[in-house]
């Protein structure tokens, strides 16, 4: 801008000793940039080299993992629903026309994968921060994928995401006292949980409060539907054959009406024979491609048939033209020759009307199927089924991911008391029933 604005002071033939500072100030500026830029550089390579380790050591720790073993007796414990959340959802429909800039393809992608997020986000209960970032993320790769290998004009973007009132909940919650006691010593090093009987009677009635062990006990699920359909450009190059033969066949048409119409004392074509003659020369032509991205819920994807027919028309122009030239040679007769002469052009006439209005009723309806074919394609109307059988699934209810998780949270004493309960029923009366406590050893009286 700056530089602008001096080649404008110049272009006014402004005094050049008057344009100093400005000149002063620009090659400030340039130098300010060039640090900055060089800056920039630096951090970025030093933060892509930090980056890099980050990944590898991230990579390395989660290649191999290792986890305490939850405390839950998974014979005895039960995974049950409740209506404890709530049936919810945000559906919302858009289209995002490609703008035509350099960056077209970024820009068309970003666009869409913000409004992914955006909705994720605000869809309330099992939304977030997170699932937007996952759901953005994805949004932006397919949205690139179909820009660099098509020529897309826009795109439609169906998303939905659902909240289910039924959750999962572990009742009963039954633990197994010796892996609560493995886990509680895994978890809480620096509050250690002896097997002694004397320590385990004592953590069970004294509870310190220090330290506690939480576990999964339930969780509210949700589900989402992401549809994409890729509006494509279709450019169609037309045979220069096939153009005349369709020229030759419409004049013919138009022909045949007007002539038609001057006999009867008409001019032009009717407004029947005009559409007729426009639905020779029109042609629609739509092509997308689709994209489904779901979580919580499979839905049915189901293919739509696609019949194409072969037809021929009958009769052609030319049986037409033919019956036309008949009928003008049979009115060919003297003008002159009184009442019987006006009698058989008028039926002359008549006939040709008659014919007129019979081809011009019966030429769509008298198409003759030659072939009929039938394809199994992937349309949008597949992916308006597949949101139909989202939609019925999610009323349904058993569906849907882990969005809200429950916590339940054990003490120490818990524990004890739950490893007492069935190593100790009766106490450790006994030198024999602490020993068989200790070695988690269930009594036998």
């Amino acid at each position: 801008k700056i530089e602008m604005v001096y080649q404008q002071m110049v272009n006014m033939r402004v005094d050049v000793m008057s344009l100093v500072k400005i000149q002063t100030e620009m090659v400030a500026l340039k130098a300010e940039a060039a640090e900055a830029a060089i800056d920039l550089a630096v951090q970025v390579m030093t933060s892509e080299k930090a980056i890099r380790s980050l990944k590898a050591k991230i990579f390395r720790q989660t290649k191999i993992s290792e986890q305490v073993e939850s405390p839950m007796n998974y014979e005895l414990s039960q995974i049950q629903q409740f209506p404890l959340s709530f049936d919810s959802m945000k559906f919302d429909v858009q289209f995002f026309q490609v703008q035509q800039t350099a960056d077209a393809s970024t820009a068309h992608a970003s666009d869409i994968s913000a409004h992914v997020a955006s909705t994720f986000q605000k869809g309330g209960s099992g939304g977030g921060v997170q699932a937007g970032m996952n759901a953005a993320a994805s949004a932006h790769s397919t949205t690139m994928a179909q820009m660099n290998s098509n020529s897309v004009e826009g795109t439609v973007v169906i998303t939905a995401f659902c909240t289910h009132k039924q959750t999962d909940m572990i009742s009963p919650f039954v633990m197994d006292p010796e892996k609560a006691v493995r886990a509680w010593n895994e978890c809480n090093p620096e509050d250690y949980l002896s097997y002694d009987a004397p320590d385990m009677w004592k953590a069970a009635l004294v509870d310190t409060g220090i330290g506690s062990m939480q576990i999964l006990s339930g969780a509210a699920k949700s589900s989402s539907f992401v549809a994409y359909v890729h509006i494509l450009k279709t450019e169609q190059t037309t045979q220069n054959s096939s153009t005349s033969s369709v020229a030759a066949s419409v004049a013919a048409t138009v022909e045949s009406h007007m002539f038609g119409n001057s006999l009867s004392g008409g001019f032009g074509m009717s407004k029947q024979q005009s559409s007729s003659v426009s639905n020779m020369l029109s042609t629609a032509n739509l092509t997308s491609n689709c994209s489904l991205q779901c979580e919580g819920v499979i839905p049915s994807i189901v293919s739509n048939e696609v019949k194409t027919t072969v037809q021929n028309m009958n009769p052609d122009t030319s049986q037409v033209m033919g019956q036309l030239n008949a009928i003008a040679d049979a009115s060919a007769v003297d003008t002159n020759g009184g009442m019987e002469a006006a009698a058989g052009n008028a039926a002359t006439g008549s006939q040709f009307q008659a014919l007129n209005n019979g081809y011009v009723t019966n030429v769509v309806s008298s198409l003759g199927e030659e072939q009929r074919l039938s394809n199994q394609v992937i349309d949008t109307n597949s992916m308006m089924t597949a949101f139909e059988d989202y939609i019925n699934k999610c009323i349904a209810g058993d569906c849907g991911v882990p969005s809200v998780f429950f916590i339940k949270k054990l003490r120490k004493s818990d524990i004890a008391k739950c490893y007492i309960r069935k190593f100790y029923p009766n106490g450790a009366t006994s030198q024999k029933d602490a020993m068989a406590g200790q070695l988690g050893t269930t009594p036998s009286g």
